[in-house]
């Protein structure tokens, strides 16, 4: 075993390099523009690089470690740049060996707090982090089995860069958390490459706690990986982008409690030699969330999807695609106002079908949900759409095009379940199914209208 412990103040550079077995290295610097560079090989490394100033800034350090392992694990890296620290950057690389623990810390206080501050992102250099006053953390990790992979910009942190490579399966607790007020900051969460797929693996990203103008992005590869990001308590203009390749993936997106102006996209689809199938995705837009839009596009086959906006929200938007066959869609926009949801299950041509799409905007049991809109598009046979609205002005549009045995009715397994429903005053419903050239067994479309000045519509083409 090897330890080594070294402090300075106000030192420029420092680089140690350890070629033994059980290897442990300690640094504390105090000062501004600090620089530090470890270098470890072997295994059950262990290296903690502190770059501190008590009570005042810090600013302008660059702290880094390199540790490399062969078929062994157990290695861990820290790099610690808190305490109102600004345009530091801290980067932690972790080659081969498994079970290893990355941890940056760059928390409280932290980032530009001028407002002529710009954000850091993937492409600025530097110079241009510390210039920009904002922290720039990465991790990069080619081993498996990863413990705890981890950056904190959180607490009144700005305009900070967070970003995690994984390039090895199984890492079991990857988190990027930049909340509780901290505004101006991206994060970004790879796992896995096209030609390399990381299976089995969590993401998770925290934008909350009244935090605002955040970014937040999940790309993983490969097969039974899942995604988190919540951006929730009166949390506002922020992005979130979540990207799965391959099967059993889950993508789940929380943007809540009071969280407004927000966008959140989540796609799974086909790259590589990776086919699409039995993922679930999840958006929440809830409680007093408005001008919220939230896009599911999946790209496989048994795929479920699922938006959920509403309560005291006032012109959201829904948005889900779904190419393959045999996959659910479902939005739900309770006591909403001016919102926007629509399904779309028509993007193949004719290997579709077997699909299940469901809007529901309003309840029987809150405030009326008004002037809404929407719309289910289904391609070929086996589909069936799902419409409920509670509320005055709401206009819905139903169209199965393309085949047969096809059904357009409400929610729920009861009677009332049986027809699509709009219930309340001057409300418009508009339902086509086109049959093609089949000769097979007829459309079925099921609707009521209950209250006054409603208008609906019903066109049915081809062999029904």
């Amino acid at each position: 075993m090897k330890k080594v412990l070294l402090t300075g103040t106000a030192l420029m550079a420092f680089v140690a390099a350890s070629f033994a077995q059980s290897n442990t290295t300690t640094l504390q610097q105090n000062g501004n523009s600090q620089s530090s560079m470890q270098e470890q090989n072997g295994n059950y490394l262990q290296s903690t690089v502190t770059q501190d100033k008590g009570a005042s800034t810090n600013f302008g350090s660059f702290g880094a470690t390199r540790q490399e392992s062969v078929g062994a694990n157990g290695n861990q890296a820290t790099v610690e740049q808190k305490n109102a620290s600004n345009s530091n950057r801290g980067y932690v690389t972790q080659l081969t060996g498994t079970g290893n623990v990355g941890t940056i810390t760059q928390n409280n206080n932290s980032g530009a707090l001028s407002s002529g501050a710009i954000a850091v992102t993937v492409g600025t250099s530097s110079a241009a982090v510390k210039a920009a006053q904002g922290n720039w953390a990465g991790i990069m990790q080619v081993g498996s089995d990863n413990k705890t992979t981890s950056i904190n910009q959180s607490d009144i942190s700005y305009s900070n860069f967070g970003e995690i490579n994984q390039y090895g399966s199984t890492n079991g607790k990857t988190l990027i958390d930049q909340s509780n007020r901290s505004s101006g900051n991206t994060a970004k969460i790879d796992q896995g490459t096209a030609s390399a797929g990381v299976t089995a693996s969590k993401a998770t990203i925290l934008q909350q706690s009244n935090s605002r103008d955040n970014q937040a992005f999940v790309t993983q590869i490969a097969s039974n990986n899942t995604a988190t990001v919540t951006q929730n308590e009166s949390s506002i203009s922020n992005v979130a982008n979540v990207s799965q390749s391959g099967t059993y993936g889950i993508a789940t997106v929380n943007q809540g409690q009071d969280a407004n102006f927000n966008k959140a996209t989540i796609l799974q689809d086909t790259k590589g030699f990776y086919g699409g199938k039995y993922n679930t995705a999840t958006i929440n837009q809830t409680n007093l969330s408005g001008q919220n839009a939230a896009t599911i596009e999946q790209h496989g086959i048994y795929e479920v999807a699922t938006i959920n906006q509403g309560y005291s929200a006032v012109g959201n938007e829904a948005t889900i695609q779904q190419q393959g066959y045999a996959s659910r869609a479902s939005i739900s926009q309770y006591n909403v106002t001016n919102s926007k949801a629509t399904i779309k299950q028509d993007l193949v041509t004719q290997s579709g079908g077997i699909d299940v799409a469901e809007i529901q905007q309003g309840s029987s049991s809150m405030a009326a949900s008004d002037r809404n809109v929407a719309t289910i598009t289904q391609d070929y046979s086996y589909n069936t759409a799902k419409l409920r609205q509670y509320g005055n002005g709401n206009t819905a549009t139903l169209t199965q095009q393309i085949g047969d045995k096809n059904v357009i009715k409400g929610l729920g397994t009861d009677a009332d379940g049986q027809y699509a429903l709009q219930q309340g005053n001057n409300n418009t419903l508009t339902v086509t199914q086109n049959s093609g050239t089949s000769n097979y067994v007829p459309n079925v479309a099921n609707v009521s209208q209950i209250g006054n000045g409603n208008m609906a519509t019903i066109m049915q083409t081809g062999h029904n």
